[in-house]
């Protein structure tokens, strides 16, 4: 993707967003998110929080160069995991705090996720534990983590 017009399109129509609904998140017009994404307007003074929102470097949002997204280890993922024996996130240098991991799931939105009673939640992770792991030692890759057997 050459332009930062293509670059945010794509990362709109990747996390699932309208141009009305990244438009209110990022608290711009829907016609000002239009015009970037149609070349119209070039790179945003709003590009900070677009990439914020987004969940995307805002460099690779700017100019193209480096990572679109953050190393795992630059998320915070201290919403995602069990509460017991989870330490803290910890801010980044600068004193910013991590944006939070990308809802992985383009299929599913986060509100049939937090529907889900804690029963079923644990029954979901184990289900998707089970997968992950089965997939990854038929293509004989030893899964990390916890032991199988």
């Amino acid at each position: 993707m050459k332009t930062f017009s293509d670059r945010l399109k794509h990362a709109r129509l990747l996390r699932g967003h309208t141009q009305k609904t990244l438009a209110r998140m990022v608290r711009i017009s829907q016609s000002a998110i239009g015009s970037y994404e149609s070349g119209l307007r070039h790179s945003s003074r709003s590009a900070r929080k677009l990439a914020q929102v987004l969940k995307v470097e805002v460099e690779w949002l700017e100019t193209g160069k480096g990572p679109m997204e953050m190393p795992m280890d630059g998320y915070d993922l201290s919403n995602t995991l069990p509460v017991s024996g989870v330490a803290e996130s910890s801010p980044r240098s600068g004193g910013r705090p991590r944006p939070m991991a990308p809802w992985p799931f383009p299929n599913i939105s986060p509100s049939q996720f937090e529907s889900l009673t804690a029963e079923d939640r644990v029954m979901l992770e184990a289900l998707t534990q089970t997968f992950i792991e089965t997939t990854l030692l038929r293509r004989g890759i030893k899964p990390r983590g916890r032991k199988i057997g």
